[in-house]
């Protein structure tokens, strides 16, 4: 996310109003950023806690990228598009916790066209020009949100590790 936004900002500027949405999902909840090991690597791999740290890094990314363009033509967006009935099960190995996701998808999951709603509410809803950098649920503002995902010296260090990380050349740097 961070890099291809960056990459694409100065077609965005060229552009009377453009909107860069990020999709997220409530697990960012539990999530945690692992600075001292972003990858989760030497064992501390795990499914879950790389989900939730990464739907959290998209939540602050989108914060720390609204923060960053100020007062420009260009809205960021984060979202939660509900419980979606799509594949995601493929990737859970447990035949137990898969079996147990299949009943959840579908007792509780909304279709793939219910799960665009927020996507295209943040994407097309006019009222939404004169804000940036929220969370929207339900094609509506969060305005409760987790402290872990409004922590802005967090965000501030994922942006400058993401930075590093890709080693962002000096003409996509904001």
């Amino acid at each position: 996310h961070y890099l291809l936004t960056l990459q694409l900002l100065p077609l965005l500027r060229k552009a009377p109003k453009a909107r860069i949405i990020n999709v997220s999902s409530l697990s960012y909840a539990s999530g945690r950023i692992h600075f001292e090991n972003i990858n989760l690597r030497n064992g501390a791999f795990n499914m879950m806690a790389a989900n939730s740290q990464s739907k959290l890094a998209n939540v602050l990314f989108t914060r720390e990228l609204a923060k960053r363009l100020g007062d420009t033509t260009i809205n960021a967006y984060s979202l939660h598009p509900g419980a979606v009935a799509t594949d995601w099960r493929r990737h859970i190995e447990s035949p137990v916790f898969k079996f147990i996701a299949k009943i959840f998808t579908k007792m509780f999951a909304i279709s793939v066209e219910m799960g665009t709603q927020t996507t295209l509410y943040c994407a097309l809803e006019k009222s939404l020009d004169s804000e940036s950098g929220f969370y929207y649920e339900n094609c509506l503002l969060v305005d409760n949100m987790y402290a872990n995902a409004t922590d802005d010296k967090s965000a501030e260090m994922l942006w400058q590790l993401s930075a590093d990380l890709v080693k962002l050349e000096d003409k996509y740097k904001l």
